[in-house]
This record gives C-alpha cells, structure tokens and sequence, in this order.
C-alpha cells in the first residue's frame, strides 16, 4: 500500500528502522547511470519514519506490463553501479520471510526445512554449482521499474540482498512465467548467462518458499500453482539438458 503526495510516495514502514537508515546513506553512493533511484526523504522535523509511515522520492513515469527485457536491462546497469556496496551488519541477522526464502535458494541446510514443499524435492534435486560474484541486487524488480518516454527508467522499493546479479535477473524471468502469462521466449534475458537454468531454478525457489512463510494457513491452493509447477517441471529439464558448472556456494 502506498500514496501519492505531490513529488512524495507515502508507505507503511516495510523494512526495520537500520534498513531504511542505511539505504538514505548507500542509494546517493549508486552512480544514476541509465537509470534514476527512488530515495527515502526525511520530514521537516529531520525524521525517516512519522507514526509508522515512510516517505520517498516519487520518480515520474509507469510499470508498463511485458517490458521484461526492458525491466532486465534497467536491472543490470543497476547492478554495475551499486556493485561495490558491501553488505551491512543488519543484513546478515534478517529473519523475516523474505530473507529466509532467499537463503533457501543458496543455502542446503535452510533449504531442507523446506524440502516437505512441492516442487521443491524436485527442484532440490536439479541444483549444481554456480559461478558468480556476490554484490547488492536488487531482488524483485518485476513491478518496480517505471518507464517514461523522456527519461531514464525508474527503479523504486529496493529489495536488497548479496548475490550474483543474474540471480535478480533470473526471478524477473520466473515471475513473467509464472504470474505475467510469459511464454518461454521471456528466458533470453538470461541466455547471455552459461549458468542461467541454475540461477532460474533457484529463483523458483525463492518465490516457492517465501509464498509459504507468507501465507502458512492458506486454506487452498492458489490459482496459479499449476503454472508454477509446470515452470518448476520445465525448469529442471533446462537444468539437467546444461547443468551449471563452478566452485560450490552456500
């Protein structure tokens, strides 16, 4: 939930207080080039947060629906600038949903807890070694890249994490297939990647496990599980067809 306030974006305060303390301090750190950053503004008064709510920059332009190759594109010159932005301490003590589901895609010990979870036996099963260097990504950009015909794309809700750039690239792809009724061409934003099935299956499972620990006591599938098992399926024939290759990660 957000509203708009003339050049501000007012939200409920979806990160804790250090989080949004340390992206004021990093985001004017990311060189704009081929893209604008949505920051946080303080109040009159000098603070981040006013009776739970957040204000930030409110950037011009739109989401604009199939721009997939677009979206990954904005994504990646995002990520070349934002690539020496070492992670914070705060980052690392996360235990909300959203950061446990991104372990669960790097990580075997977090992921087994998850392992009673269809497909993820089978997406498990697919995983190999990647290549690829930590930084700061942006880890959902789907619906959070606005275009203006004069200006450079907008990125906005910056959801921080520490993993190879394809990763961020990879869930775009994912959330196309599974959600915005992609069909398979959507995967060429990745082919320029030798690890791409690896970074595609650990993006199905990111999106897999965190539905889950936000929404544990849904009562029913949701409508669009059978799309998300079908992509899950399709994914782990990529896989085993050009099994990734490189040193282990956790």
């Amino acid at each position: 939930m957000a509203w708009s306030a003339g050049r501000l974006v007012l939200k409920p305060l979806d990160m804790s207080l250090d989080a949004l303390e340390w992206q004021e301090a990093v985001l004017p750190e990311i060189a704009e080039d081929g893209f604008r950053l949505a920051r946080p503004v303080r109040s009159r008064s000098g603070e981040l947060v006013v009776a739970g709510w957040s204000a930030w920059q409110r950037l011009a332009g739109q989401h604009v629906p199939r721009r997939w190759a677009d979206i990954a594109a904005a994504g990646e010159r995002f990520h070349r600038a934002s690539a020496h932005i070492p992670p914070p301490s705060w980052h690392h003590q996360r235990t909300d949903p959203f950061a446990t589901a991104e372990r669960a895609a790097w990580d075997a010990e977090v992921l087994e807890r998850f392992a009673s979870l269809p497909p993820i036996d089978q997406l498990a099963a697919s995983l190999r070694p990647v290549e690829g260097r930590d930084q700061l990504i942006h880890g959902d950009l789907s619906g959070n890249v606005l275009f203006h015909p004069q200006l450079a794309a907008g990125i906005i809700d910056l959801s921080p994490y520490w993993r190879p750039a394809p990763f961020a690239t990879a869930v775009l792809a994912v959330d196309a297939l599974v959600w915005e009724g992609a069909d398979d061409s959507v995967l060429g934003i990745l082919r320029s990647h030798s690890d791409a099935s690896q970074y595609l299956i650990r993006a199905v499972i990111f999106r897999v496990v965190m539905d889950h620990l936000c929404n544990p006591q849904r009562p029913e599938l949701p409508p669009w599980w059978p799309s998300l098992l079908r992509v899950a399926d399709q994914l782990c024939q990529l896989a085993a067809s050009a099994p990734g290759t490189g040193p282990a990660r956790g």
